[in-house]
């Protein structure tokens, strides 16, 4: 995913404003499990440091496979509905979200599906999922949803410590870099958090024939690399110069790099773009993001898209 030689005509400009990153539309999918609590506790802490005015709570109820003919069954399985979303409005309404619009809707339906659908009839900004690790409930197939999403994405986890007030951003100088550290910038802005970066380095293959050793060549890409953050600064009109660790990925995966990173520095928030520099396409997300959604860590994940990624495929899902 990442590649750190310097081209001069490499980048075109990006130039983004603070203004251009918007969660104030949030769609939260709930799951009527003790997963509901965590996210429900996070976003009730967090949401003036998104942004977010508006809150739609979504459950979907997964449809059985049945031909029953029963006289009154149809309004027995709307009242259940309706139970079900008085139920979680009771909940809800346990945290505080003073100011903010908020709707509860309960739905019938495949959960991938119908969270992705309202998501895009919704015109939300960004969707809301809990990660969990060992709670009970099939939880949601959180994967897929991130693969087709049109909108960006927060994993809130299960064992996480609450807090907002350092957010790592993993940066390779592509447009959705640009778009991460956007929006990592901004939630800095309306809140406590610090915002910085890091970015790994390949060390190439063949840099013994040239008769340097593994340290020297890595401080030769390092410099490489800080030259290109230096520019990517002034590409996306930075009036500040923010903290960035540049690192060799050396035997260690990427992953690992960034997670043992986040932890060292008690990170509180991991803001990544959906594509990397090499991805050829934007239908799914690109490797590095995808093995974000699936790390069994504790940090909560942020998984930033353009406007509008995805959209012509899962209306194309959606239409079969």
């Amino acid at each position: 995913m990442f590649r750190f030689f310097f081209e001069k005509d490499q980048f075109s400009p990006i130039f983004r404003s603070m203004t251009d990153i918007s969660f104030k539309k949030t769609l939260v999918a709930l799951d009527t499990t003790l997963m509901d609590d965590f996210v429900l506790d996070y976003l009730s802490q967090f949401h003036q440091a998104f942004g977010i005015e508006r809150l739609v709570f979504l459950h979907v109820v997964k449809d059985i496979d049945t031909e029953l003919e029963m006289d009154g069954f149809a309004k027995a399985e709307a009242d259940a509905l309706e139970d079900i979303r008085q139920d979680l409005l009771q909940k809800i309404t346990r945290y505080k979200f003073e100011g903010l619009t908020v709707n509860v809707e309960v739905k019938h339906g495949s959960p991938t599906d119908v969270i992705l659908k309202s998501s895009l009839d919704e015109s939300c900004d960004l969707l809301v999922m809990g990660r969990k690790r060992s709670l009970d409930g099939s939880g949601i197939v959180s994967g897929h949803i991130a693969r087709n999403s049109p909108t960006s994405i927060l994993f809130v986890t299960q064992n996480m410590n609450p807090s907002l007030r350092k957010i790592l951003v993993p940066v390779d100088f592509s447009e959705h870099s640009s778009l991460a550290m956007t929006a990592g910038v901004k939630i800095e802005g309306q809140s406590d958090a610090k915002v910085t970066m890091i970015n790994i380095f390949d060390v190439p293959v063949g840099y013994y024939k040239l008769g340097k050793s593994y340290e020297e060549f890595s401080q030769i890409m390092k410099g490489h690399a800080e030259k290109e953050y230096d520019l990517f600064l002034k590409q996306n009109n930075s009036n500040e110069s923010y903290a960035c660790h540049f690192t060799d990925s050396s035997s260690k995966s990427k992953i690992n790099v960034v997670f043992e990173h986040a932890l060292s520095t008690r990170s509180d928030l991991i803001i990544i773009g959906s594509q990397g520099r090499t991805n050829a396409s934007a239908i799914l997300l690109g490797s590095f993001a995808e093995k974000m959604v699936f790390r069994d860590t504790d940090i909560p994940v942020l998984i930033m898209k353009k406007e509008g990624e995805n959209m012509s495929l899962l209306e194309a899902l959606l239409s079969i």
